[in-house]
C-alpha cells in the first residue's frame, strides 16, 4: 500500500515538474517574442536561448528567424538552419515549412529539392496555407517534384480557401503555365 501511494506521489510530482517547465518555456518565449516585435533583438535572443534551455518547442523556429534575417545576430543560415531542424523535429510546422524552402534553395544546407517538397509537403497537409502556396509553386515548375499543373493549380485553390493571398493568375492552369 505504502508503495503505491508513494508512487501516486512521485507521479504527481513529476507531472507538477513538467508543467512548471512548461510554463516557464512559454513565458520566456513569449518575453523574447515581445522584445523581437519591439526590436529589442539582444534581449530576443537571450529569452529564445532561456526558453530553448526550459524546453520551448517553439523557440527554436524564433531564434532560427533572426539567425535566417540577420535581426541582431549575424545572419548565419547554417545556425539557423540547425535550430529549424530542431524546431522540426519537435513538431513545428512553421519550422518545418521553412526548413523545407531551406533545402529547396541550399540555404544552410545542402541544395535538395525533393527534401524541401517533402517537408513543405508535410507542413501543408498539416494545414499551413503558406506551404500550400509554396507547394504550388514546386509542382507549377517541377521543383523537386515531377511538374503537374492540376497538382499545382489544387495546391494554390488550397492556400487561397485557407486565406492566403493567392495571385489570380495561379489560380488557372493557364495563368500558372504561362508563368512557369
Amino acid at each position: 500500500m505504502k508503495s503505491t501511494a508513494l508512487n501516486h506521489l512521485m507521479i504527481i510530482a513529476l507531472a507538477v515538474a513538467i508543467v512548471s517547465g512548461c510554463v516557464a518555456s512559454h513565458r520566456l518565449e513569449r518575453q523574447g517574442t515581445k522584445a523581437y516585435l519591439a526590436k529589442d533583438y539582444q534581449t530576443a535572443q537571450a529569452k529564445y536561448n532561456e526558453a530553448i534551455a526550459e524546453g520551448s518547442v517553439n523557440a527554436n523556429y524564433h531564434l532560427a528567424v533572426m539567425y535566417a534575417e540577420g535581426q541582431g545576430v549575424d545572419q548565419d543560415y547554417a545556425k539557423a538552419a540547425g535550430l529549424l531542424k530542431t524546431a522540426e523535429a519537435q513538431g513545428n510546422n512553421d519550422a518545418r515549412l521553412m526548413l523545407g524552402l531551406f533545402n529547396v534553395y541550399g540555404n544552410g544546407v545542402p541544395e535538395n529539392p525533393e527534401e524541401g517538397a517533402r517537408l513543405i509537403t508535410l507542413a501543408a497537409k498539416r494545414g499551413s496555407d503558406v506551404a500550400m502556396y509554396y507547394l504550388g509553386h514546386l509542382y507549377a515548375a517541377g521543383l523537386g517534384v515531377d511538374q503537374d499543373i492540376p497538382t499545382a493549380l489544387s495546391w494554390m485553390q488550397k492556400a487561397k480557401s485557407k486565406g492566403f493571398p493567392v495571385k489570380e493568375e495561379f489560380l488557372t492552369a493557364e495563368g500558372l503555365k504561362k508563368s512557369y
